[in-house]
């Protein structure tokens, strides 16, 4: 679901603010009642072989929340809890996050390993100039593109793979002029694998791909070239194909990529089908699609329906859910229906499956009900494209989880990467309004009609294709054996 729409809804669920003398086992309680009674997964997560060993950890959590009345010290005592059900699908949300502290001995001990070059702004320019003959493409003086940073890249004197990518001016006292805020390792032409070092020092790997004056280290950061002045710049298409994070773009004469946003971003289902349909023509020329997946947490399931005509060999369906037949969860269901009688879009879509879901749980409280299947007819088989990849790792979630699995039914389908997340097996989340510090509980009031026979709970879904972690450039290797 729309995510600004869920927000309006949990606006008209039960909810008390921050009240005065609040004590954690307030919340506690509330949380305990609201799952045991609701969550769809209760019964599968609580068993009779690990029943004593949840009762035990509750007791502990209760008699300790008892007395917190801290908001910070509480959070980390229920996230205990709520971790033992390990699912994503059930949490809670503070009105701000609550950062896990670290001494500053731990950061500065990170910050240790950092490297640093000895270049000075005023020194790195007067390298550049006296090198420019012989400088990779790479070498220079780069801002990004929020103008946060001005860093200079330089080749490691040892290893002509090697880069270095370091500050080219103080920002605090651990972050000086000459600290290294990413290393880069070349790859193939304009590749690079790169690690980069966030202000706390911790790290993440991701690829680079060097694009005319641009340089973009995928789902981290966007830079372009100040000096020396670059012999060709980005132009319109290139933004629109290679730079932007959600785009379609033409690898090769054979081969479009389309890369999804969230399937939470607002108006999600509209954006997507209008980059599907603005970039029509590379779709139906394209033999080979790549869609790639990758660290998509999910979000509305109505987000990808535009992509079924390239995908589908025959009618796709989408199974109904089993709900929780409960009195708070059809209190969830009527709260729905009232918020989206203002989104003409979501009320046409969304308001005969909840109306039905809602008369079959008043007529069989206490038990599960199947919600509507829907089905995506196959108008006709596209010529293009003949061959349909996804990418997937295991941040791919939730609703992109659900979204393989139909697209699995297509007989031109292929998913490489890794096992996904395991988050789609309980479904219809929901949040209620705690009694204490403002906070809510969200939990999921359905299972998928897979269950229990397929389950992909903390499992996740295996591509038909593995791809090392080793393997730089998933795209690459995807686009390649495609060709095959």
């Amino acid at each position: 679901m729309n995510k600004l729409l869920l927000l309006f809804i949990l606006c008209l669920s039960t909810s008390a603010f921050a009240q005065q003398a609040c004590l954690c086992s307030q919340n506690f309680d509330f949380a305990y009642q609201k799952l045991k009674n609701n969550y769809a997964g209760w019964e599968d997560k609580v068993r009779p072989d690990n029943q004593a060993a949840f009762e035990k950890l509750s007791a502990e959590i209760k008699e300790k929340a008892n007395s917190i009345s801290n908001d910070r010290e509480c959070y980390f005592l229920l996230k205990k809890w709520i971790d033992f059900f390990q699912d994503g699908h059930v949490f809670i949300t503070p009105l701000s996050p609550y950062p896990i502290d670290e001494s500053p001995e731990v950061v500065a001990a990170r910050a240790a390993k950092v490297p640093v070059v000895s270049f000075t702004e005023t020194s790195f320019m007067q390298y550049l100039k006296e090198n420019e003959s012989r400088l990779a493409s790479i070498e220079g003086i780069w801002e990004s593109e929020d103008k946060d940073y001005r860093v200079g890249i330089v080749r490691d004197k040892k290893d002509t793979k090697k880069f270095q990518g370091f500050l080219l001016a103080d920002r605090n006292a651990q972050w000086k002029a000459g600290k290294v805020k990413f290393e880069m390792t070349q790859v193939a032409p304009l590749r690079y694998t790169t690690k980069y070092y966030y202000a706390d020092f911790g790290a993440e790997t991701s690829l680079t791909r060097e694009v005319k004056n641009f340089l973009v280290i995928e789902n981290i950061y966007k830079f372009s070239k100040v000096f020396p002045t670059p012999g060709e710049t980005i132009n319109d298409e290139d933004n629109r194909q290679k730079i932007l994070d959600y785009r379609v773009e033409q690898l090769d004469n054979e081969t479009a990529l389309v890369v999804l946003p969230p399937f939470t971003l607002i108006n999600g289902p509209d954006y997507i089908s209008e980059m599907i349909n603005r970039n029509k023509p590379i779709l139906d020329n394209s033999p080979n699609l790549i869609i790639d997946l990758r660290n998509n947490p999910g979000g509305d399931d109505a987000a990808y329906e535009s992509l079924f005509p390239y995908i589908n060999t025959q009618a796709i369906v989408r199974k109904g859910g089993l709900f929780k037949a409960t009195f708070e969860n059809s209190v969830s269901i009527r709260h729905e229906l009232e918020a989206i009688k203002v989104h003409a879009g979501y009320r046409a879509r969304l308001t005969p499956k909840l109306q039905q879901v809602l008369r079959l749980m008043e007529a069989n409280s206490g038990s599960f009900v199947k919600g509507p299947d829907k089905e995506f007819p196959l108008v006709n088989i596209a010529p293009n494209p003949k061959k349909v990849a996804f990418i997937v790792n295991k941040n791919t979630a939730s609703t992109a989880e659900q979204f393989i699995l139909e697209a699995k039914q297509s007989k031109k389908t292929l998913v490489f990467g890794e096992n996904t997340k395991g988050l789609a097996d309980y479904i219809e989340v929901r949040e209620w309004g705690m009694p204490c510090y403002g906070w809510r509980v969200a939990f999921a009031m359905a299972k998928s009609a897979r269950l229990p026979q397929n389950p992909i709970d903390n499992i996740g879904i295996a591509p038909d294709i593995k791809i090392s972690e080793k393997e730089a450039d998933w795209v690459e290797f995807v686009r390649n054996y495609l060709k095959k």
